[in-house]
C-alpha cells in the first residue's frame, strides 16, 4: 500500500461522493469501507449499500463492505436505554470508526476518514474526537478533512448519478424523529393553511 492511500468509511453513496472526488484531487487513492450496523431495518440497510455500491461504480474506486458484521444488533445493545441524540452518535462513530481504522491497519492503510465529516446534520467535533481516539489506539492516522463546504456539489451530484437519497441518518432512533419532525412541518403547514382561510372568510 502506498504512502497516499486512505481507507474512507462511508454511511452511504451520496456522501461518499464529495469525500472521494476531493481526496482524489489532493492525490489520494481512495478505498471506501461500507461499514454502518446502526442501518435499520433491513431494506434499508440494502438500499444504502446498493447506492454506495453504485456510486463506487460511477466513480471508479474499490469499495469493501463488511458482511455479516453490519448487523444492528450489536448497535442496539450498546444503546439501550440511551435516548440522547448526542450521546447515542457518540457511541455510533465510535463504533463504526474503530472497526474502520482496524481493517486499515490489517490491510497496510496509513491513513483513514469517513463521510460522515460531509455531513451538515452530524455532530462534527464529535466525530473528530472520536477519530482521534481510535487513531490513538490503532496506530493508523486519522486523516481530518472538513467536506462540508461541499454540500450542495454533492446533493447535486447525487441526482445526477440517480443515487438513492435517504431521509433520516439510519438508526431507528432517528427514522422516530424524523418522522415526528415531519409530522410536525405537515400541521404546522395545515395551521397556516386554516389562518390564510380565516382571514379570508
Amino acid at each position: 500500500m502506498n504512502a497516499t492511500s486512505v481507507f474512507l468509511h462511508i454511511c452511504c453513496g451520496p456522501c461518499s461522493l464529495m469525500p472521494v472526488v476531493h481526496l482524489r484531487n489532493e492525490g489520494f487513492d481512495v478505498t471506501a469501507f461500507f461499514f454502518n450496523p446502526n442501518i435499520h431495518p433491513e431494506e434499508e440497510y440494502d438500499l444504502r449499500r446498493a447506492s454506495a455500491q453504485l456510486a463506487a461504480d460511477k466513480l471508479g474506486y474499490p469499495i469493501v463492505f463488511a458482511g455479516e458484521a453490519q448487523k444492528p444488533a450489536r448497535w442496539i445493545r450498546e444503546l439501550d436505554g440511551i435516548t440522547m441524540e448526542g450521546e447515542r452518535c457518540t457511541i455510533c462513530y465510535r463504533q463504526r470508526l474503530l472497526p474502520t481504522a482496524q481493517e486499515a491497519r490489517k490491510r497496510g492503510f496509513r491513513f483513514f476518514t469517513t463521510s460522515l465529516l460531509y455531513s451538515r446534520y452530524q455532530h462534527h467535533e464529535a466525530i473528530c474526537l472520536a477519530a482521534k481516539q481510535v487513531a490513538r489506539e490503532t496506530g493508523i492516522s486519522f486523516l481530518y478533512r472538513d467536506f462540508r463546504p461541499y454540500w450542495y456539489d454533492g446533493i447535486n451530484l447525487s441526482k445526477e448519478l440517480g443515487l438513492y437519497r435517504q431521509k433520516w441518518c439510519g438508526c431507528l432512533l432517528s427514522r422516530k424523529e424524523a418522522e415526528i419532525q415531519r409530522a410536525r412541518r405537515a400541521e404546522l403547514k395545515r395551521q397556516k393553511a386554516l389562518a390564510r382561510m380565516a382571514a379570508l372568510s
